[in-house]
């Protein structure tokens, strides 16, 4: 009988090292993982600064504009940077060769990018002598 309880204690022993071994291996990678939680927190940072301190250029019907602001809603557009009424134009959006319309939708904010390109329109005719609404 002494055989098997040396057997025993052998296994014992190898399963104590393996439990040993995982240990420090989940340690390690507990580690690692919060190494890289820091490093993924300082490059958020280091994106919203940037975007702090970047200028978004678009053009509202042709005339170049900036902003710093990464949203603004079409009725700001109309009012900021076509100085027109929103109460009778409306903004729409050319992207490639289509116009996306923002009739309608004047206070849901447009998430701004560089070289957005915006035609204000007029709701009702328009007047011939000053060409406004």
């Amino acid at each position: 009988m002494p055989e098997k309880g040396k057997i025993m204690s052998d296994e014992l022993e190898r399963a104590e090292a393996h439990l040993h071994s995982a240990e420090a291996e989940l340690h390690q990678a507990e580690q690692e993982e919060a190494a890289a939680v820091r490093k993924i927190e300082a490059a958020v940072e280091e994106i919203k600064e940037v975007e702090e301190d970047h200028e978004i250029h678009f053009t509202v019907d042709g005339e170049p504009h900036k902003t710093d602001r990464r949203e603004l809603t079409p009725d700001e557009i109309i009012r900021k940077f076509g100085e027109r009424d929103p109460s009778k134009n409306y903004l729409v959006q050319i992207v490639g060769g289509q116009k996306e319309s923002y009739q309608g939708k004047g206070h849901i904010p447009i998430k701004m990018h560089d070289g957005m390109r915006f035609q204000i329109l007029c709701i009702g005719p328009m007047t011939v002598s000053d060409g406004t609404c």
